[in-house]
């Protein structure tokens, strides 16, 4: 029997207080998946010995705690009870007592109920996480439309479009906002702010990400950072064909020369950079073909190039030789499976390399 997939990095951050939102979400539809990871996660999560191996590194597949967890799962415990005439008899009057306090409380409370499900309501929001492989969309009560990328979450509250339109977004995702001249359209991604008037663009907002890319495809908006101390930053308006590359530690958007930026500089973040670029006559088409299931690449290093393979197929690539990262490619995949993507970049790379596929973990060396 294989084994289950179990994702122990999240575990680890989960109780260590170090997880992400984007992560949790993760977790959850993991969790979701069958009963197994159900009963699972509620398993690791009550057990204080186990949750401790997890906190210090020390969790082993031949751990003795972790052979009970699975053993209680697999075969959970039966218990009978024995109960006498005179405890049916008593519990019996019990429960029609019960029952009578039951029916006062639901009658005094039926009236506030309303009430308090519209509080929850208002203060609630709903959330979509499109898992690593996937790619997901979702119509929002406007009609505004949005496509997420792998790897990429959406929230918003259950009040949207009463009072104002706003979503909070990590990841990639594309909008087609509807248009509504009395309630701008917001989006928070990470350290920024972008108020759209009815338009279409990409952001991409990675939380491990050192960079921030809002793209404006037709229509308007404006970009304006957000400060930890909730103060805002100088607000910057995109044209058409224009994207926005906004280094986050430098916290600030200074329009300036509109020099480009290559990512490998960006990657780097050295305090001579500009805190933002401002690049020009985009090909847009290329910003949002990963929506119709269309990978883009162009002069990306492998480094690079990895990362978007891993969200995109749903694989971890493990580069045994350091200096393939900076092999460089350019191409596209549209229906490839990992196995053709991986062996196409082989046939095209101008210098040779090799790698081996285990699962889901891809392995690069030279020869």
């Amino acid at each position: 029997m294989m084994a289950p997939y179990i994702p122990w990095d999240l575990f680890t951050k989960k109780l260590r207080n170090g997880i992400s939102e984007t992560e949790e979400l993760e977790l959850n539809f993991w969790r979701s998946k069958s009963e197994f990871n159900d009963l699972l996660y509620e398993e690791i999560m009550n057990d204080a010995r186990f949750k401790a191996l997890i906190i210090n590194g020390k969790w082993e597949n031949s751990n003795r705690q972790w052979q009970y967890i699975l053993s209680k799962i697999e075969k959970p415990v039966n218990r009978s009870y024995t109960i006498s005439k005179s405890k049916i008899r008593y519990l019996s009057a019990a429960a029609a007592a019960v029952i009578i306090l039951l029916s006062v409380a639901l009658t005094y409370f039926y009236s506030g109920f309303n009430k308090f499900k519209n509080e929850q309501l208002s203060v609630g929001y709903t959330s979509v996480y499109s898992p690593r492989g996937q790619r997901t969309s979702v119509i929002l009560p406007d009609s505004t439309k949005v496509w997420l990328n792998s790897e990429s979450s959406l929230r918003y509250p259950t009040d949207y479009n009463r009072q104002k339109r706003e979503v909070i977004t990590e990841g990639e995702a594309f909008f087609e906002v509807t248009k509504n001249p009395d309630k701008p359209f917001y989006v928070l991604a990470n350290e920024i702010k972008i108020k759209v008037y009815g338009t279409s663009f990409n952001v991409k907002a990675f939380p491990e990400e050192k960079t921030i890319e809002t793209t404006l495809i037709e229509g308007k908006l404006s970009i304006t950072p957000v400060k930890s101390n909730n103060g805002k930053g100088e607000e910057i308006f995109l044209k058409p064909n224009e994207k926005c590359i906004f280094v986050r530690e430098s916290g600030k958007i200074n329009r300036a020369s509109g020099k480009e930026l290559s990512q490998e500089a960006v990657s780097k973040n050295t305090s001579s950079l500009p805190e933002v670029t401002i690049k020009k006559n985009i090909n847009t088409e290329e910003e949002s073909r990963w929506k119709d299931g269309k990978l883009l690449f162009e002069d990306e290093t492998f480094g690079e190039l990895a990362i978007r393979l891993e969200r995109w197929y749903d694989v971890k690539v493990h580069f045994v030789d350091e200096k393939i990262r900076n092999y460089k490619f350019t191409g596209s995949f549209d229906k490839e499976t990992i196995n053709q993507a991986m062996e196409a970049l082989k046939l095209s790379s101008q210098k040779s390399y090799e790698y081996e596929i285990v699962f889901r973990d891809i392995y690069l060396k030279t020869k």
